[in-house]
């Protein structure tokens, strides 16, 4: 579960706010919403789901491990390897390539996207 204030906070929203739904949001939702706005092919185009790429943002600077959960989550969905790029986003944080690697061997759908590189 990604914590709500931490939702609201990355969307500049205060954590008392109506405008996200009440309690934490699930990880597997989340991962869903956010290799759905992956995967828009024009760069420019509005999604509704836009706001997830802000999120992501937030877990990889603030909380690299709920990050790697949420990618992880959403693996089995990302037929496209669009999360090579924010695996290799996280990977570039102190320690991080280590623990992808690490995870990897344990992890045959996370190794089949380091070994493809998506």
């Amino acid at each position: 579960m990604i914590p709500r204030a931490l939702v609201a906070r990355a969307l500049g929203l205060p954590e008392e706010t109506d405008a996200l739904p009440p309690g934490d949001l699930p990880l597997d939702r989340f991962a869903a919403r956010y290799v759905a706005y992956l995967g828009t092919e024009e760069p420019g185009t509005e999604t509704p789901d836009a706001w997830t790429g802000v999120v992501m943002d937030a877990l990889i600077a603030e909380e690299p491990e709920l990050a790697f959960a949420a990618l992880r989550a959403g693996l089995p969905i990302d037929e496209g390897g669009r999360l090579a790029d924010p695996l290799a986003e996280l990977g570039a944080l102190p320690g991080w390539a280590e623990r992808i690697e690490e995870a990897a061997e344990d992890d045959p759908a996370l190794a089949a996207r380091l070994d493809t590189g998506g």
